[in-house]
């Protein structure tokens, strides 16, 4: 089963943090994907991937590492994440 991971770490303002950029709604928003097509992928919710100025992050395990994730980009880390993309 393929992973993704969401980074959900929330700093004290005015520190950038994932989830002060919205990766939890992204998280919820990939995860009803998910069980919306019934796919083998997990959401993995991690507390720090370490590029919090980079953030929103997610890390496709074995792949891609995606940076200024916004929600019209989880079709594409979805489908790395299946081998299609």
């Amino acid at each position: 089963m393929k992973t993704i991971m969401v980074c959900i770490k929330q700093r004290f303002e005015p520190q950038p943090s994932c989830a002060g950029r919205g990766s939890v709604v992204l998280a919820e928003g990939l995860e009803a994907r998910i069980a919306e097509r019934s796919l083998a992928v997990r959401v993995h919710r991690f507390p720090c991937l370490g590029l919090c100025e980079y953030g929103p992050n997610m890390k496709v395990v074995g792949g891609e590492l995606y940076h200024h994730v916004t929600e019209p980009d989880l079709d594409t880390i979805l489908a790395e994440a299946l081998g299609e993309g």
